[in-house]
């Protein structure tokens, strides 16, 4: 995470930027590109997507009953599971369990999590509510991609009246298609990092790591001119390395001073054990590593663009069973307080339902915001 002062001072070069840019673009009255007051919007024609979308749409339209179905359930156990996290924090540990996605804040700005953070956007947008909006000849006015300050969105305007008009089972399918996308693409990337690295599963305890990665050799350090960057750890003395855990272990069983051959993929190397700034009692090797565990891919690859890799498919999964998670809590203007008003309508008159949906939705907005401040005061 990148701490305050840096994140002000690259947010201000970074907007100055995109106002010039603005400038040059109004002056050359380039469509489709519009900035404002620390906001970014970058939409194209729906038109010229409409081929790939209509294909998409024959193949998952007549979905759309599980799609509707899948909201619901997920907005049960999303609802019980937030209600659950903020009753233990009120009660026991003030422990954040849910973080924001704040580029450059919360997440590190890199090329695989602002990719994941685009795949899983036009997931959401693009190949969920314009696909499903399609398949029921509900035109599409707009999509788009914006930034709002430092916060990355997307969205889709489908044309209202035509909206109005569908049965309350078809707006649901619209309404719910971006959540329905997002899972689909978890299971989809999940499949793919399966059989690129076989090793990986989601389930911590029947995952087979294979090591860690090294990312940086810090300067000064026992390990700087000896270990190079972009290795991959596998044994310290004979002692196997899988994650950073077995790593510590390792390094426990030597006293500072000591030393130690680390094994790795490109061969042995010979390290003098240093003292931990923090702690002088116990051994230091002096690198950063990567939090990922490293996985050997079935495919010959680099170490490096490996690791790449799995950070973005890693990512891409967290962010889009996240996203459809809390677009599907029961709370306008979400995917899934849309859904509750469209379904208590069967059961009282469209204005008295939207109230009631508006009712559910404050506590759900109080939760949500509390578990926010919980994570950046707590």
């Amino acid at each position: 995470m990148t701490d305050l002062p840096t994140f002000l001072r690259n947010i201000i070069l970074f907007w100055l930027v995109l106002y010039a840019i603005g400038i040059l673009l109004e002056r050359k009255r380039v469509k489709h590109f519009k900035v404002g007051f620390f906001y970014l919007e970058i939409s194209t024609d729906p038109r010229l997507l409409s081929r790939p979308i209509g294909i998409i749409s024959r193949l998952i339209g007549p979905l759309y009953k599980l799609s509707i179905a899948l909201t619901v359930a997920l907005s049960i156990i999303s609802s019980i599971y937030l209600v659950k996290i903020t009753i233990d924090s009120l009660f026991g540990p003030k422990v954040a369990q849910i973080v924001p996605v704040i580029p450059g804040v919360t997440l590190d700005i890199t090329v695989p999590s602002l990719l994941s953070i685009f795949i899983v956007l036009l997931a959401h947008e693009v190949l969920g509510h314009a696909v499903m909006s399609y398949r029921f000849e509900v035109p599409v006015k707009k999509i788009a991609f914006f930034i709002l300050f430092f916060l990355l969105g997307a969205f889709v305007e489908p044309d209202e009246e035509s909206l109005r008009k569908l049965n309350r089972s078809k707006r649901m399918g619209i309404y719910s298609a971006g959540i329905f996308s997002n899972f689909i693409t978890f299971l989809v990337f999940l499949m793919i990092t399966m059989l690129i690295f076989p090793g990986f599963s989601l389930d911590s305890s029947s995952a087979r790591p294979s090591g860690v990665y090294v990312e940086r050799v810090f300067e000064g350090g026992p390990s700087e001119g000896l270990i190079p960057e972009g290795v991959v750890i596998r044994a310290v003395d004979g002692y196997s390395v899988k994650d950073l855990s077995s790593l510590s272990e390792a390094l426990r069983k030597f006293k500072p001073g000591d030393e130690v051959y680390i094994l790795t993929d490109r061969g042995n190397f010979k390290v003098r054990l240093g003292s931990r700034p923090d702690d002088p009692r116990l051994p230091y090797l002096g690198v950063q590593l990567s939090p990922i565990p490293y996985f050997d891919p079935s495919i010959p690859m680099p170490s490096g663009i490996s690791i790449q890799l799995l950070e973005f498919l890693l990512l891409t999964m967290v962010f889009s069973i996240g996203l459809a998670a809390i677009n599907s809590l029961p709370m306008l203007p979400l995917d899934g307080g849309l859904v509750l008003s469209e379904i208590l309508s069967f059961y009282v008159d469209d204005k008295l339902a939207r109230k009631l949906t508006w009712t559910i939705s404050a506590p759900f907005a109080l939760i949500l915001i509390y578990n926010a401040l919980l994570f950046f005061l707590g």
